[in-house]
């Protein structure tokens, strides 16, 4: 008695190996990153920035700071539900990041920045929430 099928090749299935190829690098090339380093990822660190820092209401976010000591800007982003669906909040949280990654983080002093997005930022275009969130952020010293 034999195997019922083709046995697979140790490089094919469950057997092949969990890392990438030599060949492949294993970071982007761009070397445009939203590193750990510049995310506040603490719900402790959001909190604090959010009830003793500074504020600023928009019509399409509202934004809290507070300096830090650790020498560069950190950031946080906040999306409610707000009754939309997954897809509207990654949609609308990954634009919030490109925007801070290119345009606001080489710009700010040493704060830690908590963005929380408003109903109607959901269906604001990008430029819109572009030119509010470099605007509003241009201001803070």
């Amino acid at each position: 008695m034999g195997t019922r099928g083709p046995v697979p090749s140790p490089e094919e299935g469950a057997q092949a190996p969990h890392r990438p190829a030599a060949v492949e690098t294993p970071e982007p090339v761009t070397r445009e990153r939203y590193p750990r380093r510049v995310r506040l990822s603490r719900g402790s660190d959001l909190t604090a920035c959010w009830d003793s820092g500074q504020r600023r209401r928009t019509a399409l976010l509202d934004l809290a700071w507070r300096p830090n000591q650790s020498g560069h800007p950190r950031t946080g982003i906040i999306v409610p539900l707000h009754q939309s669906t997954a897809v509207a909040r990654n949609r609308l949280r990954r634009r919030l990041r490109e925007i801070l990654r290119r345009d606001v983080l080489p710009h700010m002093p040493s704060v830690d920045l908590v963005v929380r997005a408003k109903r109607a930022a959901y269906a604001a275009p990008f430029a819109a929430l572009r030119a509010e969130l470099t605007d509003a952020t241009a201001r803070i010293a």
